[in-house]
């Protein structure tokens, strides 16, 4: 969009190339993806800051769950760009410190996810990774002490995906969910701060870890890192994916072992 209004501004309106703004939308990417791909059926774009990744993926779940579709496919992504960067710093969301105690340290990527029926899965022979049980938003006051909402599976078999700005402001009881020794992990640490795509790559992780493969560092080996060192995770039977937009909204998702 950039290239196109820079010409305009350079010089006749007339001679700026069409093309440009036609992939300057905020759905260019997903129109040109369900074009170049032959993807038929309902398609949305969500553009926003840190939950636009799970608005994505409740779209895709109602579909599916009202029998309108049986697979979608969810993406999210983030590019930091200089627009980006000087949005973040003229808001004041960047660390000064570069430690998440005082604000975000940004990232960029994206990431991509299929989600679909189970007799879909089946028809087609997929590795099923794990089961979406619901997806919610709930509004946060950051001065409260209590809990929007509390998970009610089992301490060492839950693991707990946090994709927050920081993970131990609000008292902390976000990032646990009100239980201190529920297994957390922070993938933002190995990512950076990548707004949109992390709340989904929580997911893709959390299905991956119900899937059994090695996502949390436990026993010395190579993976995430629990934020509680003394937590334990057991056998992942549940897992939850968390984000946070700065508006005051708390989105989450909980899945479970198939």
């Amino acid at each position: 969009m950039g290239l196109f209004w820079n010409k305009v501004k350079a010089t006749n309106p007339k001679f700026a190339p069409p093309l440009p703004f036609t992939h300057g939308y905020a759905n260019s990417p997903s129109s040109l993806l369900c074009i170049d791909f032959g993807l038929r059926g309902s398609a949305a774009t969500f553009t926003g800051e840190k939950l636009a990744g799970l608005e994505a993926l409740l779209f895709a779940f109602d579909h599916i769950a009202s029998g309108s579709a049986h697979i979608m496919l969810v993406c999210a992504s983030d590019s930091l760009t200089p627009a980006a960067h000087n949005h973040l710093f003229a808001t004041e969301q960047l660390s000064a410190k570069g430690d998440w105690t005082d604000g975000l340290i940004p990232g960029e990527g994206g990431v991509a996810l299929v989600l679909e029926s189970e007799a879909s899965a089946r028809q087609r022979g997929a590795k099923i990774l794990a089961e979406i049980e619901g997806i919610n938003f709930f509004p946060l006051d950051p001065k409260s002490s209590v809990a929007p909402m509390r998970v009610a599976t089992g301490t060492r078999e839950t693991a707990v995906f946090s994709s927050l700005p920081n993970i131990h402001a609000f008292g902390g009881w976000i990032q646990h969910l009100h239980k201190p020794d529920m297994p957390a992990v922070a993938p933002k640490y190995f990512t950076g701060d990548m707004l949109a795509p992390s709340p989904l790559l929580s997911v893709a992780l959390a299905a991956q870890t119900l899937s059994g493969s090695p996502i949390i560092a436990q026993n010395g080996t190579p993976g995430l890192p629990l934020l509680n060192k003394a937590s334990v995770l057991e056998h992942a039977l549940y897992a939850v994916a968390t984000g946070f937009d700065s508006g005051g909204l708390l989105g989450v998702a909980m899945l479970a072992k198939v």
